[in-house]
């Protein structure tokens, strides 16, 4: 094997690779980037770490076909040393490859193809072409309520269903959850799918390098995306998500329409003082006012006040700021309601207008 390629676009490749090879795993292979050239095909970089499997496409110049494994994260600390410019790359005898550029030369010792897995395939008759920036704002819009907690299985990862003209993505961690709905042309899965949080992180990468549609569809329990130059398959979770819509509250007898700037900053200036473990903050509404107060016995006290639009009776709850924060980050109009029903129900927030989203926080007590 033997092919020259731009430092900068090898390097690239190799930096998204390195997110899905896995360095911890009982198998060294899974370290490793699997390299083969063709003069069909160009340059494909593969990584897996059996969850997830990523390829990449890349044009070079091809002066002798064949394939190597090398570790990832070594290729790339090499590369990220040489100049921009042209990189050349020899296979070796006994899993070996040079490296140079200019008068710089690497060796790296690689391993064995025969160990790297066989990566999932999926026939090109069975994609669905789908709006990539639609499925890039679902991810981004609930991905920080997943769960982290491995011991919560059902709840590591986001619940994605799709009638044909509409999905819906929901994720809660069991403290929060949010829900969006967009327009979505896309295979139905009424059943829905679970998809990874690891998954969600690798599929917004590929998204943000893709212009427009892509391949999508969902064979075997892996979820394919596809490109024209990248392919990414993610197992999905096997398990059943919690019924989310008996947590998300059917009605309301308090509403607050707050600007969501402001209510923003007010909760970020309440953080700094709430408790560090519980971020709790005292949530107090009554006519035209919504106050934010924030005890902490270790630091002291904050108040803080912003107007609202508010006319019911008087509400006293506790919120966690930071879930209140995160759900206005992923709120993109100007004006929020929180919803309420009473001092130890959920808070609800929503776009006063846009898409079909809300995110729900459980209270705390105070």
């Amino acid at each position: 094997m033997d092919f020259e390629i731009d430092q900068a676009r090898f390097l690239s490749a190799l930096n998204l690779a390195q997110t899905v090879a896995d360095r911890r795993s009982t198998m060294p292979i899974l370290a490793n980037v699997l390299l083969r050239v063709s003069s069909d095909h160009g340059l494909t970089c593969s990584a897996t770490d059996m969850m997830i499997s990523l390829t990449e496409k890349l044009d070079v110049h091809v002066t002798t076909e064949g394939s190597l494994t090398l570790g990832v994260r070594h290729l790339c600390n090499v590369l990220k040393t040489l100049p921009s410019g042209s990189v050349t790359m020899t296979a070796l005898d006994n899993h070996w490859a040079k490296i140079t550029a200019g008068r710089s030369e690497f060796k790296l010792m690689g391993m064995p193809n025969s160990e790297f897995p066989e990566l999932p395939q999926v026939d090109n008759t069975a994609l669905t072409m789908v709006p990539g920036p639609q499925l890039a704002t679902l991810i981004q819009k609930t991905i920080f309520s997943v769960s982290t907690d491995e011991a919560r299985v059902n709840l590591n990862g986001a619940f994605f269903e799709c009638d044909g003209t509409t999905a819906t993505m929901v994720s809660t961690d069991g403290h929060r959850l949010t829900k969006l709905s967009l327009p979505f042309e896309g295979p139905v899965l009424q059943e829905g799918i679970i998809i990874p949080r690891k998954g969600m992180i690798e599929i917004r990468k590929v998204l943000d390098r893709v212009d427009g549609e892509v391949g999508f569809a969902v064979v075997d329990q892996f979820l394919h995306l596809q490109s024209e130059n990248l392919t990414l398959a993610v197992k999905l979770n096997s398990v059943t998500f919690p019924a989310y819509g008996q947590v998300i509250p059917k009605s309301h007898t308090r509403r607050a329409t707050i600007d969501r700037h402001e209510l923003s900053g007010a909760l970020r200036q309440a953080e700094v003082m709430a408790p560090e473990k519980t971020a709790t903050v005292r949530v107090e509404l009554e006519e035209g006012t919504l106050r934010l107060t924030a005890d902490n016995p270790e630091l002291g006290v904050s108040n803080l006040e912003i107007t609202a639009g508010y006319d019911g009776d008087k509400l006293v709850a506790g919120f966690n700021a930071r879930y209140l924060i995160d759900a206005l980050e992923s709120i993109d109009t100007d004006q929020v309601h929180l919803d309420f029903q009473g001092e130890l129900d959920p808070c609800v927030l929503r776009p006063v207008e846009g898409p079909d989203f809300l995110a729900v926080v459980m209270p705390m007590r105070i």
